[in-house]
């Protein structure tokens, strides 16, 4: 149980070989990278979800500054 990476690094590129084996796997992948192509932002979403998070941080630290300057 030393050495499992090779063995398990050799069953996920045989896997990916087998996807690009058979048409359907090719198509599969054509289908899903034409797809990330015509999107304009995959991510947009999370983006969006992230840039919420970031400016309610900024609204509370500017908070914290705010009181800790009145305070002394």
């Amino acid at each position: 149980m030393k050495n499992w990476l090779l063995p398990i690094a050799v069953l996920g590129v045989s896997g990916i070989g087998l996807v690009f084996a058979s048409k359907r796997g090719r198509a599969q992948v054509r289908h899903f990278l034409e797809h990330l192509v015509e999107s304009e932002d995959p991510l947009a979403d999370f983006n969006q979800a992230i840039e919420g998070q970031l400016q309610n941080i900024q609204q509370m630290l500017d908070q914290l500054s705010e009181a800790l300057e009145t305070s002394q």
